[in-house]
């Protein structure tokens, strides 16, 4: 099967090390998704002026949905960006736990959490990205990896795009860990969580994402079925459609 990335890659930002624009990915024979308007990325607390300039200027963000659990994202900040008028949407999704399971289950572990929990954010996440769709709205947590590969994986399954896609887009979060890694030595608290989980819970491998989308199908009834359990009805996944796909010529 042909896996079709994004043709958005974008403008690369100085102070964010896993920052890009989900725009380009295929939607099926004949949609894709709008440039411009749904970006994911790692933390926004070492923003550059210049990165700051190009998001809020030359992109138009509009809102930026910080995944950190609140604590987190007190400590930790929310960047330069906090001076220019963007929205700020904190929807705290809770971390991977320190225990005793191997990597491969520590990882789905988190991803089923926030899959059966009444509690999670994540339904609400999917709401506001249902309402703003086709603004340019960026999804973010530390590292970019599992906090906002869950959003994104879920919004991309909801929008049609092709599990193989789903996998390779999370997996471009890879390549870039080796620098966000080296950032989080630096930063106590994370370095201090690297230091209880396994180093692979600070990789992206495919099992990981791979599972999730089973866990998804298994448990939930896929992506829609899911979105029905909680709530998110039949317009508000049309407003998502609507606003961020294209067809594929244009």
């Amino acid at each position: 099967m042909t896996v079709h990335r994004s043709h958005s890659h974008g403008h690369e930002l100085e102070g964010a090390y896993n920052f890009r624009d989900l725009g380009g990915l295929r939607a099926g024979p004949d949609l894709r998704i709008r440039p411009g308007a749904l970006f994911r990325s790692d933390t926004l607390q070492a923003l550059t002026p210049a990165d700051v300039e190009h998001l809020a200027e030359t992109l138009a963000l509009e809102l930026v949905v910080d995944l950190r659990i609140g604590a987190e994202a007190v400590e930790q900040g929310r960047g330069p960006l906090a001076t220019r008028p963007v929205s700020y949407l904190n929807a705290p999704l809770r971390d991977l736990p320190v225990s005793d399971l191997p990597a491969r289950e520590q990882s789905l572990f988190f991803y089923r959490e926030h899959l059966s929990s009444p509690a999670s954010p994540l339904a609400t996440v999917i709401r506001v990205l249902c309402a703003m769709a086709g603004r340019p709205t960026l999804l973010h947590c530390a590292a970019g990896k599992d906090r906002t590969g869950l959003v994104t994986a879920m919004t991309l399954r909801l929008l049609g795009v092709d599990d193989d896609d789903i996998v390779a887009d999370y997996l471009r979060s890879g390549p870039n860990m080796v620098r966000v890694v080296e950032r989080f030595r630096s930063w106590p608290r994370y370095r201090d969580h690297m230091a209880t989980v396994p180093s692979e819970v600070y990789q992206a491998q495919e099992y990981t994402i791979r599972g999730f989308l089973a866990i998804l199908d298994r448990d939930h009834g896929g992506a829609s079925g899911w979105a029905e359990q909680r709530g998110i009805g039949p317009a508000e996944l049309d407003r998502l459609r609507d606003g961020l796909l294209l067809p594929a010529g244009r």
